[in-house]
C-alpha cells in the first residue's frame, strides 16, 4: 500500500513537472506520461492491468465524466461567431470523411465489426481541445484560421464523442448496423440524456448562489456531475451525453438567458474562478493518471497495433488534406491551410473512448483501444513536428494540397511573410 501510494504522488509530481514543459516547448505531457506506463507495465512487468480489477472501470467511466463535464464548460457559444460557417463546415466534412473511410478500412483490412470499426472512425476524427487550444498561442497564425482551428475543435470533438458513444452502445447491446436503429438509439439514450442535464443545469446554475454557503461547496458541484451522469443511465439515456450537455448549459448560462430565458428570474450564475480552479485541477489530476494507466494497458507484444496507428496518422492527414482546402475560402493562406491541416492530435477523450469500447466489447475491443493508443501517441509526434516544420518555411510540399488559396499571408495580419 505504502508503494502505491508513492507512486501515485511520485507520478502526480511529474506530470505537473511535463506540463510545465509543455508550457515551454511544444511537447505534450502525453508522451512522457504513457512512456511511463509502458515503461512499468509490458516493459518490466511491475504492474499488470488485471491489478486495478474492476477498480479500472469505474476510473475510466470518472476520467470520461470529469472530461466531458470540463469540455462542456469550457465550450463558449459566443465563440462560435467569428468564422463560425468555416469552423464547422471543415469540423462536419472531416468528421464525416474520415469516420467513414478508416470505418471502411478498419472493416475490410482488421476484420472488426462494422459497428466497431464506426466506433474507431469516430475517435479517430477527433482532435484534442487539450493540446490544440494551448498550442494556438503558439502557433503564428492569422486570427482568423485561429477562429477557424478552435471552432472545429470544439464541434469535432462533440461529433466524435456522441458519435461513438452512440456506436459503441449499439455494439455493446449486439444491434445490427441499420441506419434506422443507430437513429433511434441516438434520439432516445441522446433525448433522455439532454432533456434530463437541461433541467439538471437550470436547477444547479439556479441554486448555485445558496450552495456557495455551504461546506465544501465545490465539492457539491461534482458530486451533482457524478448524479447526472448515474441518473440518465438509470433511466436509459446516454450519461455521457448528459454530462457532457449539462457542462455546455453551466458554462453558458448568463448568454442563454440574455438570449432566450429574458422573462424568468433566474440568477443565471456561473461558475466563479475558484470552481473553475477545482475542475482544472480534477481532470489534471486524472488524466495524468489515467496516460500512465493507459501505457500499462498496452500490449506490446505484437508490433502491428503500432504499425496501424503511425498508418492511420498517416490516413487522418491524407482524408483531412482535401478538407480544409474545399471547406475554407480562398482568402485563407496556404501557410495558414497547412497548419490546419497538420494540427489534429488525439488526445484524453479518444484514450477514454477507446479504453471504454475495451471494456464494453469483446470482440475487437482490446485491439481498438492497441491501435488507438499508438494514434495518439504517433499523432502528437507528427502533429508538434510538423507544425515547427510549417512555421519555419518547411514542408513546402504541403502547399500542393492548398492550390486554390493564397500562397501568402494577408497584408497586415500576424505571420504575414515579407
Amino acid at each position: 500500500m505504502t508503494t502505491a501510494i508513492l507512486f501515485i504522488g511520485g507520478v502526480l509530481f511529474l506530470g505537473q513537472v511535463f506540463s510545465s514543459l509543455f508550457e515551454k516547448t511544444r511537447l505534450p505531457d502525453v508522451l512522457p506520461l504513457m512512456l511511463l506506463g509502458l515503461l512499468i507495465g509490458p516493459v518490466s512487468g511491475w504492474v499488470h492491468p488485471a491489478d486495478f480489477g474492476r477498480a479500472g472501470e469505474v476510473f475510466t467511466t470518472l476520467a470520461l465524466i470529469v472530461v466531458l463535464f470540463h469540455s462542456g464548460v469550457n465550450f463558449k457559444l459566443l465563440s462560435l461567431r467569428g468564422a463560425m460557417g468555416q469552423g464547422a463546415l471543415l469540423a462536419t466534412a472531416a468528421f464525416a470523411v474520415i469516420c467513414s473511410c478508416v470505418a471502411g478500412l478498419a472493416h475490410g483490412l482488421m476484420g472488426l465489426p462494422w459497428l466497431v470499426a464506426l466506433v474507431m472512425g469516430a475517435i479517430l476524427a477527433d482532435n484534442s481541445t487539450a493540446i490544440i487550444i494551448p498550442l494556438l498561442d503558439k502557433l503564428h497564425m492569422t486570427p482568423k484560421a485561429k477562429t477557424v482551428l478552435f471552432v472545429e475543435t470544439n464541434i469535432v470533438g462533440v461529433y466524435s464523442i456522441v458519435f461513438a458513444l452512440a456506436f459503441l452502445g449499439a455494439a455493446a447491446k449486439g444491434d445490427s448496423l441499420s441506419a434506422r436503429g443507430l437513429a433511434l438509439t441516438v434520439l432516445q439514450s441522446g433525448g433522455i440524456g439532454v432533456g434530463l442535464s437541461v433541467i439538471a443545469g437550470m436547477f444547479w446554475m439556479c441554486v448555485l448562489h445558496r450552495v456557495r454557503g455551504l461546506e465544501n461547496a465545490i465539492s457539491l458541484t461534482f458530486a451533482f456531475v457524478l448524479l447526472v451522469y448515474g441518473l440518465s443511465e438509470l433511466a436509459g439515456g446516454d450519461g455521457a451525453i448528459a454530462t457532457l450537455v449539462f457542462g455546455i448549459l453551466a458554462g453558458n448560462m448568463r448568454l442563454m438567458k440574455r438570449l432566450w430565458l429574458k422573462k424568468f428570474h433566474l440568477p443565471a450564475l456561473a461558475f466563479n474562478r475558484a470552481e473553475k480552479s477545482f475542475f482544472e485541477e480534477i481532470e489534471f489530476i486524472f488524466k495524468t493518471l489515467f496516460f500512465v494507466y493507459m501505457g500499462i494497458c498496452l500490449r506490446v507484444g505484437s508490433v502491428w497495433p503500432v504499425l496501424g496507428g503511425l498508418a492511420l496518422v498517416g490516413v487522418k492527414l491524407l482524408l483531412r488534406a482535401p478538407c480544409v482546402n474545399f471547406c475554407l475560402s480562398a482568402g485563407v493562406s496556404r501557410r495558414d491551410c497547412a497548419l490546419l491541416w497538420a494540427t489534429c492530435p488525439n488526445g484524453l477523450v479518444s484514450a477514454v473512448l477507446a479504453a471504454m469500447a475495451a471494456q464494453q466489447l469483446p470482440q475487437g475491443g482490446a485491439a481498438l483501444q492497441d491501435v488507438i493508443s499508438a494514434l495518439i501517441f504517433f499523432s502528437v509526434i507528427v502533429t508538434g513536428l510538423m507544425s515547427l516544420r510549417i512555421e519555419k518555411g518547411g514542408l513546402l510540399w504541403a502547399g500542393r494540397f492548398f492550390s486554390r488559396h493564397a500562397g501568402t499571408e494577408p497584408a497586415g495580419q500576424p505571420g504575414a511573410q515579407n
